[in-house]
Protein backbone atom coordinates (compact mmCIF):
# COMPACT_ATOMS: atom_id res chain seq x y z
CA UNK A 1 0.00 0.00 0.00
CA UNK A 2 1.66 3.19 -1.19
CA UNK A 3 0.55 6.71 -0.39
CA UNK A 4 1.01 9.48 -2.83
CA UNK A 5 2.42 12.69 -1.34
CA UNK A 6 1.91 16.06 -2.86
CA UNK A 7 4.97 18.28 -3.32
CA UNK A 8 4.92 21.82 -1.98
CA UNK A 9 4.59 24.48 -4.65
CA UNK A 10 7.70 26.50 -5.51
CA UNK A 11 6.07 29.73 -4.31
CA UNK A 12 5.50 28.25 -0.87
CA UNK A 13 9.11 27.08 -0.65
CA UNK A 14 10.33 30.57 -1.60
CA UNK A 15 8.11 32.14 1.08
CA UNK A 16 9.41 29.71 3.70
CA UNK A 17 13.04 30.46 2.81
CA UNK A 18 12.40 34.23 2.94
CA UNK A 19 10.73 33.89 6.36
CA UNK A 20 13.61 31.78 7.64
CA UNK A 21 16.21 34.31 6.48
CA UNK A 22 14.21 37.22 7.95
CA UNK A 23 13.94 35.39 11.28
CA UNK A 24 17.68 34.76 11.46
CA UNK A 25 18.48 38.37 10.59
CA UNK A 26 16.05 39.74 13.18
CA UNK A 27 17.55 37.44 15.84
CA UNK A 28 21.03 38.89 15.22
CA UNK A 29 19.70 42.46 15.23
CA UNK A 30 18.01 41.96 18.62
CA UNK A 31 21.12 40.29 20.08
CA UNK A 32 23.35 43.13 18.86
CA UNK A 33 20.93 45.76 20.22
CA UNK A 34 21.00 44.21 23.70
CA UNK A 35 24.81 44.14 23.67
CA UNK A 36 25.00 47.79 22.61
CA UNK A 37 22.60 48.89 25.37
CA UNK A 38 24.59 46.91 27.94
CA UNK A 39 27.85 48.44 26.67
CA UNK A 40 26.37 51.92 27.04
CA UNK A 41 25.32 51.19 30.64
CA UNK A 42 28.75 49.72 31.44
CA UNK A 43 30.41 52.84 30.03
CA UNK A 44 28.27 54.97 32.36
CA UNK A 45 29.43 52.76 35.24
CA UNK A 46 33.09 53.42 34.40
CA UNK A 47 34.03 50.34 32.37
CA UNK A 48 35.38 52.08 29.29
CA UNK A 49 37.89 49.56 27.94
CA UNK A 50 35.79 46.39 27.46
CA UNK A 51 35.28 43.76 24.78
CA UNK A 52 33.22 40.61 24.21
CA UNK A 53 30.06 41.99 25.79
CA UNK A 54 27.42 39.28 25.83
CA UNK A 55 23.90 39.66 27.23
CA UNK A 56 22.38 36.34 28.18
CA UNK A 57 19.17 37.71 29.68
CA UNK A 58 17.21 40.95 29.77
CA UNK A 59 14.31 41.05 32.21
CA UNK A 60 11.97 43.69 33.55
CA UNK A 61 11.96 44.35 37.26
CA UNK A 62 10.00 46.50 39.70
CA UNK A 63 11.17 47.69 43.08
CA UNK A 64 8.46 46.70 45.53
CA UNK A 65 8.70 49.66 47.94
CA UNK A 66 9.04 52.50 45.43
CA UNK A 67 7.31 50.84 42.44
CA UNK A 68 10.11 52.01 40.14
CA UNK A 69 10.45 49.77 37.10
CA UNK A 70 13.46 49.07 34.92
CA UNK A 71 15.56 46.42 33.21
CA UNK A 72 18.11 43.94 34.52
CA UNK A 73 20.78 42.64 32.15
CA UNK A 74 22.79 39.48 32.84
CA UNK A 75 26.12 40.23 31.18
CA UNK A 76 29.58 38.80 30.66
CA UNK A 77 32.47 40.85 29.30
CA UNK A 78 36.24 41.19 29.33
CA UNK A 79 37.74 44.23 31.06
CA UNK A 80 40.93 45.05 29.15
CA UNK A 81 42.34 47.45 31.76
CA UNK A 82 42.54 44.69 34.40
CA UNK A 83 42.59 41.69 32.02
CA UNK A 84 39.73 40.04 33.90
CA UNK A 85 36.61 38.23 32.80
CA UNK A 86 33.60 39.85 34.46
CA UNK A 87 30.04 38.60 34.79
CA UNK A 88 26.98 39.56 36.74
CA UNK A 89 24.02 41.90 36.60
CA UNK A 90 23.56 45.54 35.67
CA UNK A 91 20.36 47.39 36.46
CA UNK A 92 18.89 50.50 34.89
CA UNK A 93 15.53 51.87 35.92
CA UNK A 94 13.30 54.36 34.17
CA UNK A 95 14.57 57.22 36.35
CA UNK A 96 18.05 56.67 34.86
CA UNK A 97 19.47 55.16 38.07
CA UNK A 98 22.18 52.59 37.41
CA UNK A 99 23.40 49.81 39.69
CA UNK A 100 25.70 46.84 39.25
CA UNK A 101 26.41 43.45 40.78
CA UNK A 102 29.52 42.29 38.94
CA UNK A 103 32.20 39.76 39.79
CA UNK A 104 35.56 39.89 38.00
CA UNK A 105 38.07 37.02 37.99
Amino acid sequence: MEYETRKLPKKTMIYLVILLIAGIISMFIVKDGKAKKATKILTELGYTNITNVSVSQKTKFAHVETNIRGFRYAVTFTDLTTNKQCRGFILKDFKRNIDKDLECK
